[in-house]
């Protein structure tokens, strides 16, 4: 005997009147949820609204070049594996993995639990700096992780010293491996840094924290030529909670979605 077909399959068959009838719609189920190709949220929705794709874009590679300390790059990283391992749940799936390339082997537990990560659910790989490209494809090319998030960055009084000119190649090989994909890559870099080329992302995001309430963003390069001006959020600088106070979290939804923009101080143990 045949298998039977899938039941999505059958109701597919069925003339959408008849569907209709009783209150079925073939791909309402979800309706109000994040679609999957929707830009992957940093969290805020302040932020969100400055980039291109209302977030990051998703099957590619995107470079969040910092001004100043790895916490500002290492908060909206596990922010983003936050939004997507959040969403794929209010889709009806699994929740997802997510990965951290830790070389410094400075991401701080707590911190990350504070953050709204799914401890359960995240990869944290410290490898050298000297084996941290051969790691980083080994990961995103078993498709296994959402979000990957590679600091190239590290920690002051801990800089990393990676050579960016030889991640050229590393890039174009990363992008090939989620391009077509849900699936994000994120390098966390020094915008001070010297490079002869700029590495061949999808989009490079620049930030600065030029004073304690304020953080400029830039999207410097977008392969769709969708670059734009420096422009400010507001920014706050909080301990180990992400959300705030109680205060805060009583707030409506939409109060919720125009607070600043707040950085988690406790994310990276300092050397």
């Amino acid at each position: 005997m045949a298998p039977s077909a899938h039941p999505l399959k059958r109701l597919e068959r069925l003339p959408a009147a008849s569907l209709g009838q009783h209150g079925v719609s073939i791909g309402s189920v979800l309706r109000g949820a994040e679609p999957e190709n929707a830009g992957l949220s940093l969290g805020v929705e302040a932020l969100n609204r400055v980039l291109p794709d209302h977030g990051l874009p998703r099957g590619a590679v995107i470079e969040l070049s910092i001004h100043g300390g790895s916490a500002l790059g290492t908060s909206l990283g596990l922010a983003t594996c936050r939004s997507a391992q959040q969403a794929a749940v209010e889709r009806g799936g699994s929740m997802p993995w997510c990965a951290f390339l830790d070389p410094s082997g400075t991401l701080y537990g707590p911190g990350v639990a504070a953050a709204g990560v799914a401890l359960e659910r995240l990869l944290v790989v410290r490898p050298s700096v000297e084996a941290l490209s051969r790691v980083a494809l080994r990961i995103v090319e078993s498709a296994a992780c959402a979000v990957t998030v590679i600091d190239l960055l590290g920690v002051p009084g801990q800089s990393l010293a990676v050579n960016l000119t030889g991640w050229l190649r590393v890039v174009r090989r990363l992008a090939m491996g989620v391009d077509g994909t849900a699936r994000s890559v994120i390098l966390l870099t020094d915008a001070s840094e010297q490079r002869p080329l700029p590495l061949p992302v999808a989009q490079r995001i620049e930030l600065e924290r030029p004073s304690e309430g304020k953080l400029v963003v830039r999207v410097a390069k977008d392969k769709q030529g969708r670059v734009s001006a420096p422009r400010s959020v507001a920014w706050v600088r909080t301990g180990p909670a992400w959300k705030g106070d109680s205060s805060e979290q009583r707030a409506s939804s939409e109060q919720r979605a125009s607070h600043p923009v707040r950085e988690l101080a406790d994310v990276r143990r300092l050397a």
